[in-house]
């Protein structure tokens, strides 16, 4: 997953190396390999920005072979990784990176960043996850130099180890961990999982700062929902007010000062109007959408972070009975060369559910058929399944859908598409299984703030002309169960009308 970075991701300014590096690199002084180590050392690092990196090695390593102070071998060290990792010698240039850093007395953001990418792309969780920690009790303001993209893989990495992934969450959070790259909200996914694992360890108390950050809405009524936190529930509807007003302006306020700070962010627009949307104020979040992206020379400038926020585009048109437009949204992301942007399957299979979800099962037939790849994971494939499952059944098809629904696990799996699993059930008829898949997700502490905010009646209640109005009314019946119900009430409640947001 991390290897499809190229190696001029790893690029970081040379010259920094040079400048807080050992005494002996100052021009002028001398070290042990004379007088001119300095002026060899900056000529390698000219030759590496420059992009000749087989040029530079001849230069490091002979130098490296005459230099007899630690520190000293451990500034050419530092150079030869970024050189080595150009040539796309990635386990050379973690050992060459590794060596520089035991050398350093004061590692610098430059070194560690180094470290840090080349533990990443060599596969070593572990080693890039203590990096991380290490960056973030050194100076959390370092934190903003690492590859926002890297850290985001290795915490879906070591998402299966539940202490680490707790302790590298609590780190990361406990430094005010913002990327640049996330809108005004996202953050609270991060503060969320810390929140869940202190809970777990009956360390709630601890939590209350965190709990207070919180800023989108959804994610406080995710907490006033689950008995987990059913000591908060009080201050938790305070903090919404009636209708969750009082929680939607202050989510509102928050991007747009976000966006009154950088006024050109795609991102921090993407904020606002995702704020917006959770007030039930559809129209104007399109209206702050609506011309992102909307030329192909403006998309094709965009990161495939901002990309994402076409999906939020996308699903303010559909809800906005837009489905053409919100399609074509979709397929201009797809259209897109596939060189660097390894998200764009994702949008295929998102452009499928979309049209099925319309209504247009034909249409989601053929999606589903050409976003089938053999890149994609068991997660992805489950996806398309129960997209074909239920378009074949929803048009009358069920015979031909009972045979996708094969495919798919039988039951609840604890690294399956439970979502699409029991989806795909519910529309075969198959209720006892999708119940028993659905139950399962309540009892995960991993799925279990999904599941149950999935399940609050003002997102499953009719709504003409909404999309997905018919998952909406299989999760209506599927809650109505009395198996169903009884986890439900087990593990969490309704959000009391009185501070349930309108939709």
């Amino acid at each position: 997953m991390m290897q499809r970075f190229k190696p001029v991701f790893l690029l970081a300014p040379l010259a920094a190396l040079l400048i807080a590096a050992a005494p002996s690199a100052i021009p002028g002084t001398m070290s042990s390999t004379g007088p001119d180590r300095a002026d060899r050392l900056a000529q390698a690092a000219a030759l590496v920005d420059a992009g000749k990196p087989a040029e530079a090695l001849a230069i490091l390593d002979p130098l490296l072979e005459q230099s007899d102070l630690p520190a000293d071998k451990g500034q050419v060290e530092g150079l030869r990784s970024f050189a080595l990792a150009r040539t796309g010698k990635f386990a050379e240039a973690r050992a060459a990176i590794e060596r520089a850093v035991d050398a350093a007395l004061n590692p610098t953001p430059v070194l560690l960043r180094q470290l840090f990418v080349m533990r990443a792309l060599t596969g070593d969780v572990n080693g890039a996850a203590q990096t991380l920690q290490l960056v973030a009790e050194s100076n959390p303001k370092w934190l903003a130099e690492l590859p926002s993209e890297l850290i985001v893989d290795i915490q879906r990495s070591v998402a299966g180890d539940d202490q680490r992934s707790f302790d590298l969450a609590y780190t990361l959070v406990a430094a005010g961990h913002a990327p640049p790259d996330e809108t005004v909200g996202d953050g609270d996914g991060l503060r969320l999982q810390v929140i869940a694992g202190l809970a777990k360890r009956d360390r709630l108390e601890d939590a209350a700062p965190i709990i207070a950050a919180l800023i989108n809405t959804a994610n406080i009524a995710r907490l006033a929902v689950d008995r987990r936190y059913q000591s908060l529930w009080p201050a938790l509807e305070a903090r919404l007010g009636p209708g969750a007003d009082t929680a939607d302006a202050a989510f509102i306020a928050a991007a747009e000062k976000r966006l009154a700070a950088n006024p050109q962010s795609v991102i921090a627009r993407a904020g606002v109007a995702e704020a917006l949307n959770i007030a039930s104020k559809e129209p104007e979040a399109l209206a702050r959408m609506i011309d992102v992206g909307a030329t192909p020379d403006a998309l094709a400038r965009l990161s495939n972070r901002e990309l994402w926020t076409l999906n939020l585009k996308a699903a303010l048109l559909a809800e906005a009975g837009r489905t053409d437009e919100a399609l074509a949204v979709m397929d201009a992301v797809a259209a897109l060369p596939a060189e660097g942007r390894p998200s764009l399957l994702t949008f295929r299979i998102l452009a499928a559910d979309m049209a099925e979800e319309s209504g247009r099962h034909a249409d989601a037939l053929a999606r589903a058929a050409a976003a089938d790849s053999a890149d994609l994971n068991d997660f992805g494939k489950q996806a398309l399944a129960g997209i074909r499952v239920c378009a074949l059944a929803r048009s009358g098809k069920l015979a031909d859908a009972q045979k996708v629904a094969a495919t798919l696990p039988a039951s609840w799996s604890k690294e399956g598409n439970n979502r699409a699993v029991q989806t795909a059930l519910a529309c075969v008829g198959r209720l006892d299984a999708a119940a028993a898949v659905l139950i399962k997700r309540l009892e995960d502490e991993s799925s279990r703030d999904d599941a149950l905010f999935e399940l609050q009646p003002f997102l499953i209640n009719d709504r003409p002309n909404a999309p997905d109005r018919a998952t909406k009314a299989a999760l209506r019946t599927l809650k109505a169960r009395p198996d169903v119900k009884a986890a439900f009430l087990k593990y969490g409640r309704d959000l009391p009308a009185a501070v349930s947001p309108p939709r």
